[in-house]
């Protein structure tokens, strides 16, 4: 589909103007429709980050290292988004385009890990520290003098803006912190 300022080139690739010039293009580039359709992602074991052996920062804290990878759930959500997509378009009279990869890291026209919106997890918040790093107020497991008030405590999400739920945990955590440490239990 062309961009704005592309018609420029289209009128030196097509003599004329007007209505055949309006033909040619419309030959050329059609009329497209774009979907897009979100899912929620499954927690998984190649799916984490950890600190990277090697990267440091400029105070020489080791930095994170992302892995991530789509799930066999992932790949079957995607493909029957792009099913559904392709039925929609048949539906209306139109011609589904094949240029979605089926194959590779992110078949199905996933997004690779780290390029969508609303990023979320990697500091798990649950009751067992062997499967989570965070209990239900943020609060580290093994550190109790630290907490983690962002989205990386999600252990997972529907796609929604995550904003009013970080800030509802964000306020839960921060009167257990005050009352703990009244307590002197920090």
């Amino acid at each position: 589909m062309p961009v704005v300022g592309q018609f420029d080139d289209a009128c030196d690739r097509f003599e004329g103007y007007g209505h055949s010039l309006k033909q040619n293009c419309r030959r050329s580039y059609g009329t497209t429709i774009g979907m897009e359709a979100l899912g929620e992602m499954i927690p998984n074991k190649d799916t984490y980050c950890e600190l990277d052996p090697s990267v440091v920062d400029e105070w020489g804290i080791p930095a994170l290292r992302f892995h991530w990878r789509a799930g066999d759930n992932e790949i079957k959500m995607a493909k029957d988004m792009q099913d559904t997509f392709r039925a929609v378009v048949e539906a209306g009279g139109g011609t589904y385009s094949t240029e979605i990869a089926t194959d590779g890291p992110t078949p199905y026209g996933l997004y690779d890990g780290g390029t969508a919106i609303h990023e979320l997890g990697t500091v798990r918040m649950g009751n067992d520290p062997r499967s989570s790093a965070l209990n239900k107020y943020c609060q580290a497991h093994d550190v109790k003098n630290l907490f983690v008030t962002d989205a990386a405590a999600f252990v997972t999400s529907p796609d929604k803006n995550p904003t009013l739920t970080i800030l509802a945990l964000s306020w839960r955590a921060s009167e257990y912190l005050l009352e703990q440490a009244k307590q002197g239990n920090l």
